[in-house]
């Protein structure tokens, strides 16, 4: 009898928690499997998040989608009609960095819940005044209304670098590693339908859409109310949503855990690899605006189609790259194989690179394309938009399976803040490289 105990006694030697040692990654799927059996998945929890995600660039997405909207606002003040963007823009990155960095440099660990809350609450806030500020009761001067616009744009970073930061720690905390692509596919989803709407504008009213009458300011007062309405009915979802997931968050999320020491060199250290990769992915994707922009169809302006015209041309561009991600960050649930070698997905993000020579090939203030309208569309901007939800969703669903349970609410944190700095990064490159 003792001779048959052996191979049982050597079986349990052989056996290694999880989250005890770096190695853990070398069993493959199934210790990603081990992890995740500890908590159940829930449907109801993935559309939490994924409405979260919505939220969190909605009303950056509508403030964007309203800029005919300034223009007319913004048309007694040729100076503020020709840099209100740009300002938008440079504020809504610096702040966003500023708050990453003053989040980043705290040495205790927040309480990322509680940050999460106040962020939806912002967002719902910005867009309710927002919609309030289209009515032609409150029609202030182009000064006081850009001032009043900034301010809001400057509330939705501070909202943004808050959420970006805390989403993704309590999404890590819940223990599963489908969670974190939620947040991104409605993130994805946040700027796949704002491009959506202005193509279905174009294709059903035409004449609405392509003649407009600079006099005639109802329809875009409307229209753009209409935006911020949807942005504070999303906002008011996603405060529901937070609710429901606050009442089912894992003990480990109560206060008395948030006094722990945080330790940022450690995070990187652990997530060395993902975190690199999180960056680049993020940093390499900011570029795509800039090309957007200048790529228009090979179709000559006289003879094109709807579609093919530069008003419909770049919205469709931007939705295919939307698409694209949207999908990719569906992949990601699906590619757990990718946990396993952190490294590989380093690799793969900085080969994305070799997209930027693909978007130099197509056809730039109309110099020409070397294979047409089909290889910038689906070639260059799909893949790219895929390639960014496949590789960014990975590097952040991985948390749950890389880092110790106690730690995984921080490590969330430090993730989303790899993502902002990406995000920073990649626009100012970008915004660099649209001026020379």
């Amino acid at each position: 009898m003792p001779k048959k105990l052996k191979p049982s006694a050597r079986a349990d030697q052989s056996y290694v928690p999880l989250i005890s040692a770096p190695k853990r990654h070398s069993n493959g799927r199934r210790d990603v499997e081990a992890v995740c059996s500890k908590n159940l998945f829930s449907l109801l929890n993935y559309f939490c998040f994924f409405v979260i995600g919505l939220s969190m660039m909605w009303t950056w997405s509508m403030i964007l989608q309203a800029v005919p909207f300034f223009h007319r606002r913004f048309r007694e003040n040729p100076w503020i009609l020709q840099y209100f963007q740009a300002f938008y823009l440079v504020f809504f990155a610096f702040t966003m960095l500023t708050v990453t960095l003053v989040l980043g440099s705290r040495k205790s660990r927040p309480s990322y819940t509680s940050y999460l809350g106040s962020a939806l609450i912002a967002y719902f806030v910005v867009a309710t005044l927002l919609m309030l500020s289209t009515l032609p009761c409150l029609n202030m001067g182009a000064n006081i209304y850009f001032l009043f616009t900034l301010v809001m744009v400057v509330i939705t970073a501070v909202a943004n670098g808050l959420s970006q930061n805390a989403a993704f720690a309590f999404a890590a905390g819940f223990g599963r590693t489908e969670y974190a692509p939620a947040i991104m596919t409605g993130e994805a989803l946040a700027g796949l339908l704002p491009s959506s709407i202005e193509i279905a504008s174009a294709l059903a009213f035409p004449s609405a859409y392509f003649e407009v009458d600079e006099n005639n300011t109802s329809q875009t007062y409307y229209l753009t109310l209409n935006y911020f309405l949807s942005a504070a009915v999303v906002g008011s979802a996603s405060l529901c949503a937070f609710k429901f997931l606050v009442r089912r968050a894992p003990t480990h999320f109560h206060p008395k855990t948030t006094k722990r020491t945080s330790n940022r060199t450690r995070m990187a250290s652990k997530l060395q690899w993902p975190a690199l990769a999180n960056f680049m992915c993020l940093c390499i994707s900011s570029v795509s605006p800039v090309f957007i922009s200048k790529i228009v169809s090979v179709v000559p302006v006289e003879k094109a189609s709807i579609i093919f015209r530069p008003e419909a041309f770049i919205p469709l561009a931007i939705v295919l790259w939307n698409v694209g991600d949207l999908l990719g960050s569906v992949m990601a649930v699906h590619s757990l194989f990718l946990i396993k070698y952190p490294r590989l997905l380093f690799i793969l993000s900085l080969s994305r690179l070799v997209f930027v020579p693909l978007y130099l090939m197509c056809n730039i203030d109309g110099r020409g394309s070397v294979a047409g309208d089909w290889f910038y569309l689906i070639i260059v901007q799909f893949l790219f938009g895929l390639t960014h939800g496949w590789l960014s969703g990975a590097s952040m669903m991985g948390v749950p399976v890389w880092i110790n349970e106690e730690d995984r609410e921080e490590a969330g944190a430090f993730m989303g803040m790899t993502l902002v700095a990406g995000l920073v990064a990649g626009s100012m490159l970008g915004l660099a490289a649209a001026q020379a």
